[in-house]
C-alpha cells in the first residue's frame, strides 16, 4: 500500500510520556546553533514517499521516494542539492560516515532530480548505489533559507534490495554557509549541558531540573505563536500550564550561555 509521510506528520505521532525531546537548538557565543530534530522513524517500502521540510517552515525541501525499483531522493527547488558522485543526469548520493564534513568545500553537489534524472541511493537490488546495507548513513544536504545557503543531513538505513528503508533523524545549521559534520547534533562549545538538565511534561505541569542558573523560559504551540513565558528561580522549576490546550509545544530554555528548545506533550 502506498504511502505518502511528511515531516510534519511524523512529529505529530511522537508518543505519549514523561520525557519528550525532539528539536533541540543549542547556540553558541556567537548565537550559531544546529538545529537537530529527532523525528519518529520512518520506515517506508516500495511505492512510500517521505517528504523532508528540514527547517521546520512549512515547505519540503526534498523528498525520499521507491518507485517499485529504485530508491531515491530529490530536490525540491532549484536551489537545493545533494552531496554525491555522477554527472548531467544520474547522481549517486554518498552514505556518509559519522563525522563527515559537510560544507562549502565539498563540491560534488547535485541537483539532479529537480530538473531532470535521477539522484538513485539503491537502484536494482543494489546493483547501482551507494546505499547497499547501510546502516546509519548519512546524506549530506545543501538548501536555501532566505536566499541563503545551508547545511544538514539525514540519517537512515537502507536494506540490500532498496525495498526496506527507515529514516531516523536530521539537522542543520541555521548559521548560513556555516558547515557541519554528519551526525552532528550541536556545537562544540561551553553551554547548558543538555544531557544534564531532566524536562518532566505530565498533564499540565512541567517540571524542571538541574538548572545551573536562572533561566528564561517560553512555551510556543505548533502554529509558532508563544502562550507562556517567564523565568524560573534556583536548581528546580515547576511551570504551571493549566490554560494551555492539550497538544504539542516547543519549551526554549534560555540563560547566559545558551538556548535550548525541546518538544513537550501537554
Amino acid at each position: 500500500m502506498k504511502k505518502t509521510t511528511s515531516l510534519k506528520l511524523s512529529k505529530k505521532l511522537v508518543k505519549y510520556g514523561a520525557l519528550t525531546a525532539a528539536i533541540v537548538g543549542v547556540n553558541d557565543i556567537n548565537g550559531q546553533s544546529v538545529i537537530y530534530n529527532d523525528i519518529t522513524d520512518f520506515t517506508g517500502g516500495s511505492g512510500d514517499t517521505f517528504l523532508i521540510d528540514i527547517d521546520n517552515n512549512g515547505t519540503d525541501d526534498f523528498n525520499i521516494n521507491h518507485n517499485g525499483s529504485n530508491l531515491f531522493i530529490t530536490p525540491l527547488t532549484a536551489s537545493n542539492d545533494v552531496l554525491g558522485s555522477g554527472g548531467a543526469t544520474y547522481a549517486y548520493p554518498f552514505a556518509l560516515t559519522n563525522g563527515t564534513a559537510i560544507s562549502s568545500g565539498a563540491t560534488a553537489w547535485f541537483n539532479n532530480g529537480f530538473a531532470g534524472g535521477f539522484q538513485s541511493l539503491n537502484y536494482s537490488s543494489g546493483s547501482i548505489g551507494n546505499w547497499d546495507n547501510t546502516t546509519d548513513g548519512y546524506l549530506g544536504l545543501r538548501f536555501n533559507i532566505s536566499g541563503s545557503t545551508h547545511y544538514g543531513w539525514v540519517r537512515l538505513d537502507v536494506d540490500g534490495t532498496g525495498n526496506v528503508w527507515t529514516v531516523k533523524d536530521l539537522a542543520y545549521s541555521d548559521t548560513a554557509n556555516t558547515a557541519l559534520n554528519a551526525g552532528q547534533q550541536t556545537l562544540s562549545v561551553e553551554t547548558l549541558a543538555l544531557d544534564e538538565i531532566k524536562i518532566v511534561a505530565l498533564d499540565k505541569s512541567i517540571g524542571l531540573y538541574n538548572l545551573p542558573e536562572a533561566t528564561n523560559y517560553r512555551l510556543v504551540n505548533m502554529e509558532g505563536k508563544q502562550v507562556l513565558d517567564g523565568t524560573t528561580t534556583g536548581s528546580s522549576f515547576v511551570v504551571e500550564a493549566n490554560a494551555t490546550a492539550t497538544g504539542l509545544y516547543i519549551l526554549e530554555l534560555t540563560n547566559t550561555k545558551s538556548v535550548i528548545r525541546k518538544k513537550i506533550v501537554l
